[in-house]
């Protein structure tokens, strides 16, 4: 690895970092993962794709480092019980209430639904459905308005 990926690496975690506000996670071991990144791009980038390599390598990166940061479960603190849960009943109504508007949607709207639940962005739903934004944003509020629908009745 030469110094000017290792300056693109390093400089996509600290990024990521900022952006999901990551606290439990050590920049070194994400650093890790992105160079990890760096040579699976290395094995699948084709030159003639019509992008320079650094690129290319950018997005594997920047993508490897946000997935590691969404699926990072920190270890339990014994707490039995987050502060400000809901009570049972509130929670029981809420989830009957979800599954009744997902019910009621279709899977192309339940994958968005999903995606947007997870925390990606509306723009990182757009590059992984190839749709515009104005499209996710249509079905997110499409599915708000049945729940606030549901919720009413």
């Amino acid at each position: 690895m030469n110094y000017e990926h290792e300056r693109m690496i390093r400089a996509i975690v600290r990024t990521a970092m900022r952006k999901y506000e990551v606290v439990d996670i050590e920049e070194e071991d994400l650093f890790q993962e992105g160079t990890l990144a760096l040579l699976k791009a290395e094995k699948t980038y084709k030159p003639d794709g019509g992008a320079k390599f650094e690129t290319y390598a950018s997005v594997v990166i920047h993508n490897r480092i946000v997935d590691i940061i969404r699926t990072y479960k920190p270890e339990k603190t014994g707490l039995t019980e987050p502060v400000g849960n809901p009570p049972d009943d509130e929670l029981k109504e809420l989830l009957k209430i979800l599954h009744e508007v997902l019910d009621n949607c279709s899977e192309f709207e339940k994958a968005i639904f999903n995606a947007y639940f997870q925390g990606y962005s509306y723009q990182e739903i757009c590059e992984i459905f190839g749709i515009n934004k104005k499209k996710v944003d249509n079905t997110i509020q499409k599915i708000h308005r049945l729940a606030r629908s549901i919720y009413r009745d």
